[in-house]
């Protein structure tokens, strides 16, 4: 209802003022002709939709993770799922170069995890299962901080297609190893040649639905940590080893549409109205 007032007073504070100035009214405003025929409404150039806003959505996501790893020297490593992954993120939408509507940039937060967990495989005629200082399965929740380039490609009106890909950083903590041959003393205590800070790649791919101004979207994440679980001469300096993380995550995150994401705010239409008014206020040259 406000918003058809101020259109209204708008254009009768414009159509008064062309009036004063001995304008034609009929020049300045759109009518329709005394008859609407077929075609000229062929002839119309009519949008073919609506073009996106640059927007702003935030909120939460949760799932569960899936943790592997790159051993040297080679272990035979099982995937295995551990949870809960949460979390929650700003992203920011925008036109790049005047073009390209469909990427944007998203900051967040969220807890994961790492960590390895060996097969028992047979090696010389017996039955054998690798460990780590003893313990043949381990993980640590991580506190990540991540920021990726968002890439959507909308598929209709309720449904997009999203990619992600960018870095993250992480804390490695509260550590639990498990075996039978772990030591009492380290069990949930790291070693002073662990590595407690993680960083890497992290990237997604992903369904979003659009039910303005909720979003959900489904996403698989993929992340490779560029710091190994610990030094990788801690057992000589002429000999390497190294275990690099190579997790995943699916997640399902709800999401709200800070900005509307077609259209105008009803802010932005009060703005509209305003600065027409003030406009045709201002003396002409």
């Amino acid at each position: 209802m406000k918003r058809s007032v101020l259109l209204a007073l708008a254009l009768l504070a414009g159509t008064l003022l062309h009036a004063q100035q001995g304008i034609d009214l009929e020049k300045e405003f759109f009518q329709l002709p005394d008859s609407v025929t077929d075609g000229y409404l062929d002839s119309l150039s009519l949008p073919s939709r609506v073009k996106i806003n640059d927007y702003w959505i935030v909120g939460v996501h949760g799932g569960v993770s899936i943790e592997h790893g790159f051993f040297n020297p080679p272990r035979v490593v099982n995937f295995y799922l551990n949870k809960p992954v949460y979390g929650f993120s700003i992203t920011r939408y925008a036109t790049m170069m005047n073009m390209f509507q469909n990427l944007g940039m998203e900051l967040g937060f969220q807890h994961n995890y790492e960590g390895y967990n060996f097969k028992e495989h047979e090696q010389d005629g017996y039955t054998y299962r690798q460990n780590i200082d003893g313990a043949y399965e381990a993980y640590m929740e991580v506190p990540e901080v991540f920021l990726l380039t968002h890439g959507h490609m909308d598929m209709g009106q309720y449904a997009k297609i999203i990619i992600k890909a960018g870095m993250y950083g992480g804390y490695r903590m509260n550590i639990t190893r498990i075996g039978p041959r772990v030591m009492s003393s380290i069990e949930h205590d790291f070693l002073d040649t662990d590595r407690r800070w993680s960083y890497g790649v992290q990237g997604g791919l992903g369904f979003g639905f659009m039910l303005d101004p909720i979003e959900i979207h489904l996403m698989a994440q993929f992340k490779w940590s560029w710091s190994s679980f610990y030094q990788p001469n801690v057992a000589s300096p002429y000999y390497y080893r190294f275990a690099y993380p190579l997790d995943g995550a699916v997640t399902l995150g709800v999401y709200y549409q800070l900005t509307p994401r077609r259209g105008h705010t009803k802010a932005r239409l009060r703005r509209m109205a305003r600065e027409m008014v003030e406009s045709e206020m201002q003396p002409k040259q």
